[in-house]
């Protein structure tokens, strides 16, 4: 596995504010599942602003970090701007971290 550390310390960097994580989640929770063409299937900042109780220009601070680390897009429509999950950047996450659980319960079932 090819592995970014400059990368990675970008996305874990950016995971480690409790605000960020926050605004992760509530992105990740208003995506849409159903593929349904009038699904907007993104959050807007100043929709994150008012639902998270924190000031558009903390919110846009904290969304360039999330899109520097690559785990969000933006797309800017008008004066509104929307977010995304980049759900590539995600799995590459996952893929690095699930390495070490694998692992290490390899390593576990030979020794047991």
């Amino acid at each position: 596995m090819n592995i970014n550390t400059k990368n990675l310390a970008k996305v874990f960097k950016a995971l480690s504010d409790e605000n960020r994580l926050k605004i992760l989640s509530s992105i990740y929770t208003k995506e849409c599942k159903c593929n349904e063409l009038s699904c907007r299937n993104e959050s807007c900042i100043k929709d994150l602003s008012k639902s998270l109780n924190i000031t558009v220009p903390t919110i846009s601070h904290h969304i360039k970090e999330l899109v520097n680390a690559g785990l969000i897009t933006t797309k800017k429509e008008g004066r509104w701007v929307y977010c995304r999950i980049n759900q590539r950047s995600f799995k590459r996450t996952y893929r690095f971290l699930n390495k070490f659980l694998t692992t290490k319960d390899q390593n576990h079932k030979k020794t047991n």
